[in-house]
């Protein structure tokens, strides 16, 4: 087995992260003074061209299965190129990683095309950023997401608010158009919702600690937690693993970024973890 390239960053506060060359996948990250923010499954498969169950998959240019690539495309399952890593400005730390074409992936979609992904760290703030370039002479399209499990200590007891009055897709009973009319939502069973055009932040609530979670570039954003039954059917996931964590997801996906030759598209999701009262 090949090990796969790490990337270890610790910012001037003693904030750390995680990060692989493989997927550029961010594995862990740890707040000054705090502990682990996400979940990253213990029965998980650390090796080249399997994708990494945790952290944040970079999902490109594909979401899930709406398309005629690999479910969420190629770019979390790719071996990316580490430009740079280290303390930057301010004391806070930063990797960035790049992606291209080449001939394996041209024949899986024959576009011509950089993809750029950041990761910095510092205080108690996370921000990840995703830029893709057309460098072809023709225009194409894509659909996106950083896929973020974050960890819960226990999933009864932690509150997702900020959704109230969006229009979500259900992919569990594949009904579009469903509004969400709740105060905050809790994951009881399995949820996998696509929420249409998020513009204000969201707050995941627990007992111990408030995570706030906001977006630029990014039109949608995407819950999902498999619950018990079909948890239990995913041999990456540890048992009861479905219990630590929920996935909310920066994305594109109900109107697919259209990029004309020569211009760039980016995003990013920023965390922020605050004590709880």
């Amino acid at each position: 087995m090949t090990k796969m390239e790490s990337v270890i960053l610790q910012a001037g506060d003693g904030a750390t992260a995680s990060l692989y060359t493989h997927g550029a996948h961010l594995c862990s990250w740890i707040p000054a003074g705090g502990k682990e923010q996400l979940f990253l499954s213990k029965t998980s498969e650390l090796r080249e061209g399997v994708a990494i169950r945790g952290g944040v998959p970079v999902i490109f240019p594909q979401f899930a299965g709406l398309g005629s690539l690999p479910k969420h495309g190629f770019a979390r399952t790719a071996t990316w190129r580490l430009l740079r890593a280290g303390q930057i400005d301010g004391g806070a730390a930063q990797a960035v990683f790049e992606l291209t074409e080449n001939i394996a992936r041209l024949q899986l979609w024959p576009q011509v095309f950089r993809a750029e992904l950041s990761v910095t760290i510092g205080g108690d703030r996370l921000e990840i950023g995703l830029s893709v370039s057309n460098c072809g002479d023709t225009p194409f399209n894509f659909t996106c997401a950083l896929h973020t499990y974050l960890a819960l200590e226990q999933i009864s007891a932690a509150r997702l608010h900020g959704l109230t009055g969006l229009h979500y897709r259900d992919s569990v009973t594949g009904v579009s158009g469903c509004l969400d009319a709740d105060p905050s939502l809790q994951i009881q069973g399995e949820i996998d919702r696509i929420y249409a055009g998020l513009a204000a932040p969201l707050e995941l609530r627990q007992p111990h600690q408030t995570t706030l979670i906001s977006q630029t570039g990014f039109s949608d954003a995407v819950v999902w937690n498999p619950g018990a039954e079909k948890g239990s059917t995913l041999s990456d996931l540890e048992p009861d693993g479905y219990q630590r964590m929920v996935c909310v997801e920066a994305a594109t996906i109900m109107q697919p970024v259209h990029l004309a030759a020569g211009m760039s598209w980016s995003g990013s999701q920023s965390l922020r973890v605050l004590p709880g009262n």
